[in-house]
């Protein structure tokens, strides 16, 4: 029987750090499971520093290339904005980050779920058009009501990093020789 390579094995990666990254997602999956308020509040800082960061690094890069100098330096003043922005509000920040992840969310599953009802119209059968108009249903009640989403997206997030973990660990295990 043909065995397919894991992908640890394709991309040479190492058996302890494909491990490493299976137990961080499912620390970081149940830190949102059990504290999402306080975890949440921390990945908004991080991000907004690494907004903070990335803006000074792009201005600062414009002293030893002038390439691309507007978008470049269009690109720093708004991550200096941004970061300065959440980490200043960050409980607004983290609402207002959140709130734009699931609106765009929601337009990509109805953009998502439009594409699957034609795949079903083209002969994908109907159990593909059946997924796309609840993707496109699920996909309005989720623009109904951006906010509610805010309130389960740490749950979501904690969920899909716990799983995934677990999968990525089992993976490791699997994979390795």
């Amino acid at each position: 029987m043909l065995k397919m390579p894991s992908v640890a094995e394709q991309n040479k990666v190492p058996f302890w750090l494909v491990l490493v990254l299976g137990i961080s997602y499912v620390i970081l999956g149940l830190l949102l499971l059990f504290q999402p308020l306080l975890t949440t509040l921390f990945i908004v800082l991080y991000i907004g520093a690494s907004w903070l960061i990335s803006g000074i690094a792009d201005v600062i890069s414009l002293f030893r290339s002038r390439e691309r100098w507007f978008l470049t330096l269009l690109s720093g003043v708004i991550g200096i904005w941004a970061g300065l922005a959440v980490l200043s509000q960050p409980l607004l920040g983290g609402v207002i980050v959140a709130t734009f992840y699931i609106i765009m969310l929601g337009i990509t599953g109805i953009f998502m779920g439009g594409v699957r009802v034609v795949q079903a119209f083209q002969g994908g059968g109907i159990g593909v058009g059946i997924w796309g108009v609840l993707t496109i249903v699920l996909s309005f009640l989720i623009l109904s009501s951006p906010l509610a989403g805010v309130v389960v997206l740490p749950f979501v997030f904690g969920i899909t990093a716990l799983v995934g973990g677990i999968i990525t660990i089992v993976g490791a295990f699997i994979g390795r020789k």
